[in-house]
């Protein structure tokens, strides 16, 4: 939540990057950005594949644009949206045009939070775009994997609804839970998916909103867990069996931005935010639970920090995983970034010591929930207990959609002669 500091260029896992081999004289003339150079542990490179982020005096994002507009239907908003996305996407490809690029190439649009697009590019078509001056600046694709996270045990379907329902230790530390189920704003799950007929989840199943953004699968239904456990966390069904979120019944969105493995991409990601700005409402809450890179610190000017900003300038509040690395959240994106309405969140025990695994360093991180060994929702109607900062963020994103506002604190950790407040609803 803190206003974000400044630290040295490089550490998002979308570094800003503009490669060219013009000398310096070449670049002034040209009105090039500065060159960033990428090393090699500032994340995984995917070959020939950009992010091109426009000027928003050349093309302005549909939030920018509506951003005097109060909605209160998401058909509304996104019929206005469509409108302007419209207009941006034919501006977009009017530049290609100019440039003599192939509008073949481009892979993604977005135009809600950021106005830019992912594509294909060989070395002379990247030269090329990087001149024109309706371009703010161009960057690698990278991979993007979730957080490393513990699986300490699962339980089937049918095991767990023989069990009364637990209010797991996580969601007393956080305050307790309360009635989600009756609120018009959304928890936006950008992750795995969601297991779509778990009986203790409030799932919004929609298509129009239930999303697949991950190449070769058809539907938002979570493959890997990961989702389904998140959802579960900040949002589970009081009704008596298996477990209760904090903002319980809770309507949840699956997102979809990584299939049945760890990997994703950027331009993943970014599609799946994308889709988030098209449809969310302010009081929506966005669940970040992703895993990034290890660099030398948040850059200033990149694709995935800006949109991020933009969901929690739009009215949004965005929960962030600190990460699992045992360093500091500096280093680690999207943990270092920051702004208004943005919470990093670190791990901690039930017994509320500072869990093993956390990344530490309390500015970026804002708060502290639990983390270690939480029991949640899982996959085919199961339950699992995962430890890891994925675990601890949905916690917040809870607390907040309950309390309709930012967490409040109450007790802190200490770690590294730091004080982490405890998150509470």
């Amino acid at each position: 939540m803190k206003n974000f500091k400044k630290f040295s260029l490089g550490a998002l896992m979308v570094s800003a990057l503009l490669i060219t081999s013009c000398q310096n004289d070449e670049a002034a003339d040209n009105n090039l950005q500065p060159t960033i150079e990428a090393t090699g542990n500032q994340g995984n490179v995917i070959p020939g594949k950009y992010i091109v982020v426009f000027k928003e005096t050349s093309v302005a994002p549909a939030f920018k644009i509506l951003s005097r507009t109060a909605f209160t239907d998401r058909g509304l908003k996104a019929k206005s949206v469509d409108n302007i996305s419209e207009r941006s996407i034919s501006k977009m490809n009017s530049i290609l045009d100019d440039n003599g690029i192939d509008k073949a190439n481009v892979t993604d649009y977005y135009t809600t939070k950021i106005p830019a697009m992912a594509m294909k590019l060989n070395e002379l078509e990247y030269k090329q775009l990087a001149k024109d001056p309706n371009i703010d600046f161009i960057e690698h694709d990278r991979v993007v994997k979730l957080e490393d996270f513990q699986i300490n045990n699962v339980e089937s379907n049918q095991i767990a609804q023989r069990m009364a329902q637990q209010t797991p230790c996580g969601i007393s530390r956080a305050g307790g839970f309360a009635n989600g189920a009756g609120k018009s704003e959304w928890i936006w799950i950008v992750d795995s998916g969601i297991d779509l007929d778990h009986p203790d989840l409030n799932v919004v199943t929609n298509t129009t909103y239930a999303r697949n953004f991950f190449p070769g699968f058809s539907n938002a239904n979570d493959c890997n867990g990961h989702g389904t456990h998140v959802a579960g966390t900040a949002a589970a069904i009081n009704n008596n069996i298996g477990v209760v979120g904090v903002s319980a019944g809770a309507p949840v969105v699956p997102v979809r931005v990584f299939g049945c493995g760890p990997s994703s991409s950027t331009s993943t990601i970014l599609a799946g935010i994308n889709h988030v700005g098209r449809f969310d409402l302010p009081g929506d809450v966005v669940n970040l639970s992703l895993g990034g890179f290890f660099g030398s610190g948040c850059a200033t000017r990149t694709s995935y920090r800006s949109a991020i900003l933009a969901l929690s300038n739009g009215g949004s509040f965005v929960s962030i995983a600190a990460g699992n690395s045992a360093a500091n959240t500096v280093n680690y994106d999207p943990g270092c970034i920051n702004g208004t309405n943005i919470f990093t969140v670190a791990s901690m025990t039930c017994n509320r010591g500072f869990s093993s695994f956390s990344n530490y360093n309390m500015n970026p991180v804002d708060v502290i929930a639990t983390g270690s060994s939480v029991r949640s929702t899982y996959l085919n109607g199961g339950y699992a207990t995962l430890s890891g900062t994925s675990m601890a963020a949905p916690h917040v994103a809870g607390i907040m959609h309950a309390r309709g506002g930012a967490p409040r604190t109450s007790g802190t950790v200490r770690n590294r002669g730091e004080n982490y407040p405890i998150a509470v609803r």
